[in-house]
């Protein structure tokens, strides 16, 4: 059964803050999975995000596509390009994207994921 993109989400934020509790709410037992990611959390930080990302996309449940993979990196890094990825066109959720990201950058990111994620835009309230 594929995750709902709300809860890949939530999966992300935690597996950056604390991979090893992503590692184990993704497959909620205790397995070689969850020791190699809290030793490679322990030793260095970055290798265990990158185990989690690992194990949240391409183990088990993980049902999501290198594209999306790309698109959420996008989102976070440059929401506007994030949205472009995904709508393939030049939007009007485009430019508020840059706007806030101009203002504010983490409301630029909250609303790049959800426009590429869960559909909400703009371009409706227009």
């Amino acid at each position: 059964m594929a995750r709902s993109t709300l809860m890949t989400v939530l999966l992300v934020i935690l597996s950056i803050l604390l991979p090893p509790l992503a590692v184990f709410v993704d497959e909620p037992k205790v397995n070689d999975e969850f020791f190699i990611s809290i030793l490679l959390t322990i030793f260095f930080w970055l290798p265990g995000i990158i185990h989690a990302f690992w194990v949240i996309f391409f183990g088990g449940k993980g049902q999501l596509k290198v594209m999306d993979i790309l698109i959420l990196v996008c989102c976070f890094l440059l929401p506007p390009l994030g949205i472009f990825f995904k709508q393939q066109r030049i939007t009007v959720d485009i430019l508020v994207a840059i706007i806030l990201c101009f203002l504010f950058w983490f409301p630029a990111v909250i609303f790049a994921i959800a426009v590429a994620f869960f559909g909400v835009t703009c371009a409706k309230a227009i």
